[in-house]
């Protein structure tokens, strides 16, 4: 309000002044000019208020110039009015060119500030065009690494060779791969689709407890379960899952055989150490049965009874020795090789407390 009240007292103040300097000049020229190139300051004066200041302030200047042409240059002299005809023809035609130039400079304002206006609107336009475009570029360029991202994560879900799905925390599947697909030994993807994660294990509790333990940011890794394939044979896998966008994205790998020659290995390390402890067994035995034998068969031959069944009863209180070191064997001593012929053999004493 108090900026638009400012624009236009400067306008019609310059309008003013303006005139006032063409009276001025005139008043100064008059000596020395013709009295009819003493209207030639006032057409500058009321062209220019026109121009800067539009209709209102060119008008006002014409009006002025006009009274001021009347009072002090037409007949009669300092005073409003006029006797010859010509100088009234003068004075009309003063107003007229005034008001044309006045109108004419309004238009043109008009169409300069229609014109900015415009070609503001048309670099507004522009800029938000140039920002539309860069955008779309943007979204464009986010558009493609989002369909790479993806591209790239469905290669890795596709050709991954461990087992790979994703599920619902009811278990109801949502994705799998192809190497789930091989590993549960399933005709196609759909078949597994059409499968609750609950009856992938031996025990279908198992999947409530494994999803209880996950949460935005845990990871179980390393984890052995026990799974039947789709024709009922038992499944060992190594698991690692998570939980991403509300979903439980599992990995699998199947390790049935390595548990497989993993158990064929320890029951080979448990028949070769009983192999080992009855080769022991039947060495610590042997002798101290054969002494019994041959002092019993002396005895029977050679009437000494006495010393004789002493060596017997000695020989047999050192296998009743033996035998309760071996139930009480809790760890594996082999003992020291005589000879590169004889095989390693177990020390029952060194083996038990």
């Amino acid at each position: 309000m108090v900026s638009g009240l400012w624009s236009i007292a400067r306008r019609y103040g310059l309008a003013v002044l303006l005139t006032a300097l063409a009276i001025i000049a005139s008043i100064v020229l008059a000596p020395h000019w013709n009295p009819r190139h003493l209207l030639l300051p006032f057409y500058p004066a009321v062209m220019l208020s026109a121009w800067l200041g539009g209709f209102g302030p060119g008008l006002l200047a014409t009006l002025v110039s006009a009274l001021a042409m009347d009072y002090f240059w037409l007949p009669p002299t300092f005073a409003f009015g006029m006797r010859e005809p010509g100088d009234f023809m003068g004075f009309l035609l003063f107003l007229g060119v005034g008001l044309l130039v006045s109108a004419l400079s309004e238009r043109l304002i008009g169409a300069q500030r229609l014109a900015e206006a415009a070609a503001a609107e048309a670099r507004r336009e522009m800029d938000e065009r140039r920002k539309a475009e860069a955008g779309a570029v943007k979204l464009a360029m986010l558009a493609e690494e989002l369909r790479t991202s993806v591209e790239r994560y469905r290669h890795h879900f596709e050709r991954n060779l461990a087992g790979v799905f994703r599920a619902e925390r009811t278990g109801r599947m949502v994705e799998c791969s192809h190497a789930f697909v091989r590993l549960l030994g399933a005709s196609s993807s759909a078949e597994i689709l059409g499968v609750n994660a609950k009856q992938l294990f031996v025990d279908p509790a198992k999947w409530r407890e494994l999803t209880a333990t996950l949460a935005p940011g845990v990871v179980v890794s390393n984890q052995e379960l026990e799974w039947r394939r789709r024709d009922g044979a038992p499944l060992t896998v190594l698991v690692n899952v998570r939980e991403t966008d509300g979903f439980v994205e599992c990995l699998a790998i199947d390790i049935t055989d390595r548990k497989r020659a993993e158990e064929a290995e320890r029951q080979t390390m448990r028949l070769r150490a009983v192999a080992d402890l009855a080769a022991a067994a039947a060495h610590e035995i042997n002798n101290p049965l054969t002494a019994v034998l041959a002092h019993l068969t002396l005895l029977k031959l050679e009437g000494e009874p006495a010393e004789r069944v002493e060596k017997a009863l000695e020989a047999g209180r050192r296998i009743q020795e033996i035998i309760e070191r071996m139930a009480r064997i809790d760890r594996v001593e082999m003992a020291a090789q005589t000879s590169p012929h004889v095989p390693p053999m177990l020390d029952i004493r060194k083996s038990s407390p």
